[in-house]
């Protein structure tokens, strides 16, 4: 297996980091609302004292492995959070429709969908 190739393991970890991550930014998103209570402020530290040093160990050996590769999918990833994070109510009712299509028809799109994903070799 060559070093540009991406495993399922590798895989696997990179999309746990990912919601790990996602999980802190949305905890620290917690601290400004009415609802942010002493015993929340503390299983919240206590959750994100224990995941970030798991976040940052996973993130760095996926990267090793690939840098481009996972910076791409992170970039991917990044820019499809804030586009559904904008969207109302009845665009994500949408966005699960196309999503269904895409699930029921990937050949399709693979061959005549455009994607700005590349990488560069």
């Amino acid at each position: 297996m060559s070093n540009k190739e991406t495993t399922k393991e590798q895989i696997a970890y990179l999309k746990s980091v990912l919601l790990s991550q996602l999980l802190l930014e949305a905890n620290e998103e917690l601290v400004a609302t009415n609802r942010y209570k002493q015993s929340l402020k503390q299983q919240i530290n206590r959750t994100n004292t224990i995941l970030e040093p798991i976040v940052r160990e996973e993130f760095d050996s996926v990267y090793k492995t690939d840098p481009e590769m996972t910076t791409n999918i992170l970039n991917k990833i990044e820019s499809l959070v804030d586009k559904i994070s904008s969207y109302q109510i009845e665009e994500l009712v949408m966005l699960e429709a196309v999503v269904d299509k895409y699930e029921n028809n990937k050949d399709w799109f693979l061959k005549y969908a455009e994607s700005d994903f590349l990488r560069l070799d």
